[in-house]
């Protein structure tokens, strides 16, 4: 095999090996979709609450989370979603392949495609943490 026909394959290890690659699982009803996006470095807010902003309708809503924990994860999986009363219950694994963790707080993101998202949801949770909403939650 000659390295142009091998370059594919290991762009895709390379790929792989980063902190910051994303992850994409397809789920079946409340949650539809769920992609890990990565770390984006440093958090750097007062609150160590997670954001979420949201686009599209009940019928199909997608949250984009940004959310604080430990630096060092460098895969996201398992991404659930639930409703609990009038709150979303959004969830998802953080996990290191086996790199040095560090005490300070970084900032991780995720996307959750949710569909028929019930009338009555006004707030969202990330990781058991209530987040705050940037802008509006779909309607």
């Amino acid at each position: 095999m000659n390295l142009l026909a091998a370059a594919p394959a290991l762009l895709a290890v390379a790929l792989t090996m980063t902190a910051c690659t994303s992850r994409t699982e397809t789920g079946t009803g409340l949650l539809r979709e769920f992609e890990y996006l990565g770390c984006a470095g440093d958090w750097d807010e007062d609150t160590l609450a997670p954001e979420v902003s949201s686009t599209g309708t009940r019928e199909a809503a997608t949250f984009l989370v940004r959310n604080p924990a430990s630096c060092g994860f460098d895969q996201g999986s398992d991404g659930r979603a639930g409703i609990d009363g009038d709150t979303l219950k959004l969830r998802y694994t953080l996990a290191s392949s086996g790199g040095d963790m560090a005490a300070c707080i970084c900032e991780y993101r995720a996307r959750f495609l949710v569909s028929d998202l019930p009338e009555g949801v006004t707030k969202v949770s990330v990781n058991g943490d209530e987040a705050r909403i940037k802008g509006e939650l779909v309607r």
